[in-house]
Formats: C-alpha cells, sequence, structure tokens
C-alpha cells in the first residue's frame, strides 16, 4: 500500500468577542461548545501530495488564502496550489473576507494573523500523522434536506423561501442535488483517519434570515455542517477530523417551504447533523475499500469581469418579503452597494479553478463561488470522473454566481453588490467549462 493520510482539528475561535461577517458581535457560548474549528486532511499517493483544509467560517478573501496557503507550504514542503482552503459558509462566525458595505465590517487583522497561524499548524500536524491509508468514496442520498430557496412568483419574478409573505404554493424556480459526497480515509484496519464531505445547502440554520420568535444570535456556531461531523464523532467514538465543505448552494437551502422556519437553530442545527450521518453511515457500509491511487492536481486563474452598473439591480423586487424590518433594511443596504460601485468603476475578481483526482474515477472540483446549484450538477454530469465533488467557496470568494435565466427572473442573489454578487451574468458558464476542462486535465 503506497497510499497515506492524516488529520488534524484545530480551535480558529476568536478569544475575545468580535463582529461577525453578518455585523453582530458574537463571543464563546460558556454554557456549551460554540467553537470554529478547522479540519485539516493531508494525502498522498506516494509521489504527489496534497491537503485539504475546511473553515467553519463564512468566506475567505483570495489574499488571505495565498498567505494561508504560503505558511502551510513553507511549514510542510507540500506545493501551495496542492492546498485547497474552503470556508464551510457558517454565518455565526468573524468575517474573513469584505462583505455589505453598509455594515462597514472589515476582517480583523489580529484575528486574520491567528487564523493564518492556526491553519498552518493544523496542516503540519497532518503531514506529521500521514500513516498509511486506503479510501472509501460514494454519493449518499439524503431526503428532506435540501431544498430550493428561491420560488416563481405568478408575474415570473422570484421569493425567497425565508420571505414571510411567500405563499407555500408556489413552485421552486430551480432543482436541488440532495446527495451528501464523502471520501473516507482510513487506516488498513478500517480504523477512521478523516471524513471529507460535501453538500449543496446552505449552511446556516443558526444564522440565517431573521426568523420571528428567534432570539438575537450571541455566540459562535458551526452549524450543521458542524454538528455532522460532532455527531460522526460520537457514533464512531473517535476523535476524528471531519472537513465538511459546502457544494454548489447559491439557490439551495436547509428550508423546508412547507413548514415554518425552526425557532431555536442550534436544536435544527443538530437533527440535521444526524440525518447526514444516517445518509453517510447508511451508504458507507459495505463499500469496496481502495488504495489511494494516482493523484493529480490541475488549476486555472481567472479574471471575470464584473457587472457594470448599467447592468445591476438593487433589490427593487421585494424577493425577500414586504413587511416593515425588511423593507427598512433594503433601504439601507443597496443605496451603500449602489453607492459604492458608482465610486469604484469597472472592476474584476480573479478566481481560482482547481481539480484534484485520485485514480480514474473519484475528482474534487474547486471554485471560490457561491455557485447556483445547476452549474454544480452541470459539472458532475460533464466530469470524466464517475464521482466528482464540487467544493465551493475555495481558495477565495467571489460571490453569488447566479444562472442566466435567474438574472432575468431577479431575487437576492442576482442583486448588484460590491462583494457579495459581482461577476458578470455569463460568470457561471464561464466557471462551469473551465472546471470541466481542467477536470479533464486531471483525468488524461
Amino acid at each position: 500500500m503506497s497510499g497515506s493520510a492524516g488529520a488534524s482539528t484545530v480551535s480558529i475561535t476568536p478569544a475575545d468577542e468580535i463582529a461577525s461577517w453578518g455585523g453582530t458581535n458574537l463571543r464563546r457560548d460558556p454554557q456549551g461548545d460554540s467553537d470554529l474549528l478547522a479540519h485539516a486532511v493531508a494525502f498522498s499517493d506516494g509521489a504527489e501530495s496534497g491537503v485539504l483544509v475546511s473553515l467553519d467560517l463564512t468566506m475567505v478573501d483570495r489574499s488571505a488564502v495565498l498567505l494561508i496557503r504560503e505558511a502551510c507550504a513553507m511549514r510542510t514542503g507540500i506545493p501551495a496550489d496542492h492546498i485547497t482552503i474552503a470556508a464551510n459558509h457558517v454565518h455565526l462566525a468573524p468575517p474573513a473576507a469584505p462583505g455589505w458595505a453598509f455594515l462597514k465590517v472589515a476582517p480583523d487583522p489580529m484575528y486574520m494573523d491567528f487564523l493564518r497561524s492556526r491553519v498552518a499548524e493544523a496542516v503540519q500536524a497532518a503531514q506529521e500523522a500521514m500513516r498509511p491509508a486506503r479510501i472509501a468514496a460514494g454519493a449518499a442520498p439524503t431526503t428532506g434536506i435540501t431544498f430550493n430557496r428561491r420560488y416563481l412568483r405568478p408575474d415570473g419574478g422570484i421569493k425567497m423561501v425565508f420571505a414571510a409573505d411567500r405563499d407555500p404554493a408556489l413552485p421552486p424556480a430551480g432543482p436541488t442535488d440532495s446527495d451528501l459526497s464523502y471520501l473516507l480515509f482510513e487506516q488498513p484496519d478500517g480504523k477512521p483517519i478523516a471524513l471529507v464531505t460535501t453538500f449543496s445547502a446552505h449552511n446556516h440554520v443558526t444564522g440565517g434570515s431573521p426568523v420571528p420568535g428567534r432570539p438575537r444570535p450571541q455566540y459562535f456556531h458551526r452549524d450543521f455542517g458542524g454538528r455532522f461531523g460532532d455527531v460522526f464523532r460520537r457514533r464512531s467514538g473517535l476523535p476524528v477530523p471531519t472537513a465538511y465543505f459546502a457544494g454548489p448552494c447559491g439557490d439551495t437551502a436547509w428550508q423546508d417551504p412547507g413548514v415554518p422556519p425552526p425557532v431555536d437553530g442550534g436544536a435544527a442545527a443538530w437533527r440535521i447533523g444526524e440525518q447526514l450521518a444516517d445518509a453517510f453511515f447508511t451508504h458507507v457500509k459495505g463499500r469496496a475499500r481502495r488504495d489511494i491511487g494516482r493523484l493529480r492536481f490541475a488549476n486555472a486563474l481567472l479574471e471575470i469581469p464584473d457587472r457594470p452598473l448599467s447592468e445591476s439591480r438593487f433589490c427593487d423586487d421585494a424577493c425577500r418579503g414586504v413587511d416593515a424590518e425588511t423593507r427598512q433594511l433594503d433601504t439601507v443596504r443597496w443605496p451603500a452597494e449602489e453607492k459604492a460601485i458608482r465610486a469604484r468603476g469597472n472592476t474584476a475578481c480573479h478566481v481560482e479553478i482547481g481539480a484534484i483526482s485520485i485514480g480514474d474515477d473519484i475528482a474534487l472540483s474547486t471554485n471560490p463561488a457561491e455557485l447556483f446549484v445547476e452549474f454544480g450538477l452541470d459539472i458532475k454530469r460533464r466530469s470524466p470522473f464517475p464521482l466528482t465533488m464540487v467544493v465551493e467557496l475555495a481558495n477565495g470568494h467571489c460571490g453569488y454566481v447566479p444562472t442566466e435565466r435567474a438574472f432575468k427572473q431577479g431575487g437576492y442573489e442576482t442583486h448588484r453588490s460590491v462583494y457579495v454578487s459581482r461577476l458578470a451574468k455569463n460568470a457561471g458558464r464561464i466557471i462551469a467549462d473551465k472546471s470541466v476542462e481542467i477536470l479533464r486535465k486531471c483525468g488524461g
């Protein structure tokens, strides 16, 4: 057996109270486990090595990713472009990338120094823990966990699932991807080393849109992706690192449109975590284990222009509701975005597309977008690998990337902002096509 793997988990929780990406001040919960975690998984086929790092953060700016990769490469000797750094989109976490213009919340430089150091420590520890390994991989079906969050109004416009005035009878505006894709690294004796998963639903049941009756959040939270890892460790009885990645979920969420949103977000996160664990353990049972086959890595850096002001809308369609609180927020949020865009002029964003293949039948495709699920399904369909795990919010952040049809329909994700929805309307097709091209390079 030539393949090996090792993994490590570290806390990336701030020591003191800090503003979240959404502007709310958060701190560690003195009564419960609210730690934010970084999971690092190092793996090798004996010739090439790579690292996957998942962070309990909303998003990470590309400039920060480059510094983190540099620190990891210096400690381990693993090439920086073989190291994937991805946020899993929890909302109750410190900002590691710029967000809404009106909030004026920026990443804290002291926290970013801390984050870089902690991730480098985790990657070094994962490399030092490498031992002979095999893998099991698959796509476990799930039910009742992910839904398209955009609903078609009779006039052809969009109403969000979180809007108080949404009609439950409205049809969804797009598909979902309900598969939980996974890569389980094990020792030859079957003892787990690490679990890597992707799932296409917004990882923000505790910190998404306001829920009537729910108290204002006070504490950090690693949300249902983190609770899934907690359930895995509890059921396995071992402190296994669990790298949870967001699959393409720009237009999908955990919220069932037929029931009211949960007032207790923490309990809902545990419930979804249990459901994901049920799906995984049921599917992995009896799956064939295999050696870590030939590893290949490929990357491409694109410069994609941002949408010009002439092609931009600023939340004029009441997609998030017509209640007084929502409308008041809209009057503050969107004018600030438009003003900032007018001041900046034409801009562009660096977008890194990556691929990692393991043998001839497993691959990971990475991008920095909040990509609409249609593009993720398209990448999977056109990939030369039978199992392709699509990871978004990886190696940077470039905002929501909707379909061109979605831009015609409108809705929250299509409204122009400086950082949250920025790229040209054809960016999704560019990203999907380049992703498939890079995957084919790994498959050649």
